[in-house]
């Protein structure tokens, strides 16, 4: 699942995901680590022991994150990374939310996050001030993922869907990737993770046409996903080979 498509699962959805004081900044990171980098930190207290946001970055090695994320400089952020504020003007109880884009004055940025809109806790996309950040988390199944690379003779390229994705959209061939085309859905977790055949690249390389056995050839997203690319062989026996 890309930065867009978790975009559009989420928006104007909130998720209580530990039971604690209802829809918070926190919990929307916990529901990013457990549907999409497949970490469930749900039900520990990550916020310890200020009780706030900034303690994540305080807390990342003891709290195993280092496994699964990077952390660079507030000047470096690109699409997905998490952002954390230490308690600041513009987040008094400090704060953390996806980066998604600049405004191209270096001074604020758009961001998807739960709890930012004043008294709606859904999840938004708004603009915030970097002023107050303490820098971010760099989801490692994002930017590790090789990019599609031309097939060498004889050779096959294949995309591997990991098992600790749920589940993974998909497209007809021939439209555009969004959520309202949606298909339906690869589930990767149910069979020990998915490899299929690389027919073709579309979308300016965005997306991959595979053929299932029950839908046929469909295409799905895989640009700044953890969908990794293999030449010759497959990584995980089920799927479409």
């Amino acid at each position: 699942m890309g930065t867009h498509e978790y975009y559009l699962s989420v928006i104007n959805k909130g998720f209580d995901e530990d039971g604690v004081y209802g829809v918070q900044c926190v919990d929307g990171f916990k529901h990013f680590c457990r549907t999409v980098v497949g970490y469930n930190i749900s039900h520990r207290t990550i916020t310890a022991p200020s009780g706030l946001a900034y303690s994540i970055w305080d807390n990342f090695e003891s709290l195993g994150l280092n496994k699964y994320f990077d952390k660079v400089s507030a000047d470096k952020m690109q699409d997905g990374d998490w952002a954390i504020w230490s308690k600041c003007s513009a987040c008094p109880s400090s704060h953390i939310a996806m980066f998604r884009k600049d405004n191209g004055n270096g001074r604020t940025g758009i961001f998807l996050g739960q709890n930012q809109a004043g008294k709606n806790r859904a999840y938004t996309q708004v603009n915030i001030t970097y002023a107050g950040l303490r820098g971010a988390l760099r989801p490692k199944c994002y930017h590790n993922t090789p990019a599609p690379s031309p097939t060498p003779a004889n050779a096959k390229n294949y995309v591997n869907l990991p098992p600790s994705i749920d589940q993974w959209r998909f497209y007809d061939v021939n439209v555009t990737p969004v959520k309202a085309n949606t298909k339906g859905y690869l589930k990767p977790k149910k069979f020990g993770g998915l490899s299929y055949y690389v027919y073709e690249y579309k979308d300016d390389g965005a997306t991959a046409v595979i053929n299932t056995v029950q839908f046929g050839k469909v295409k799905i997203y895989i640009k700044g996903t953890c969908a990794k690319i293999t030449i010759g062989s497959y990584q995980y026996k089920n799927g479409n080979h």
